[in-house]
């Protein structure tokens, strides 16, 4: 293995893609393959749906050049908020075409992951965003930045 390489050699935006892929398909068979008789999925797919989420847009971040250092540090971090409106400012309108209720969607994943919120446990009222909501907005967004970063993506077909 070459030593030589670095963090930013070896984080790719196709790399980060495939792992973005892999969150939000296990977060499909968890949501899937629950037996609890609830109104809301388990939370584990909720969580895998939102980092799935997170590693999309800092993949196309990634691809609009932003460097390692900077997805990881403090303004992007873990901050879905951060790195959805930089991808924004990146034209990322230009291949996802977000819809209002996507944007809600995404509103109540970052208010439920707030001080990493989906990860702990935190006493309290929490609202949680329709799983039918939540699949797609992953799914969709997948899909559309995984052609431009050159990976391939989900093939399922929401209607909106």
């Amino acid at each position: 293995m070459n030593q030589s390489l670095t963090d930013e050699d070896r984080t790719t935006a196709i790399g980060l893609a495939r792992y973005a892929y892999e969150y939000i398909e296990a977060a499909i068979l968890v949501e899937r393959n629950d037996q609890t008789p609830t109104h809301i999925s388990p939370i584990p797919a909720y969580f895998l749906a939102m980092h799935g989420i997170e590693l999309t847009l800092k993949s196309y971040l990634r691809h609009m050049g932003l460097t390692v250092k900077e997805l990881r540090g403090p303004k992007y971090g873990h901050d879905l908020h951060a790195c959805h409106k930089k991808a924004k400012e990146l034209g990322l309108h230009d291949a996802f075409r977000e819809q209002p209720i996507d944007a809600d969607a995404m509103r109540m994943l970052i208010g439920l992951n707030e001080h990493q919120g989906l990860r702990y446990i935190k006493t309290g009222m929490k609202q949680f965003p329709l799983w039918s909501l939540v699949e797609p907005l992953a799914v969709r967004l997948h899909q559309a930045v995984a052609p431009v970063v050159g990976y391939k993506s989900f093939d399922i077909n929401y209607h909106r």
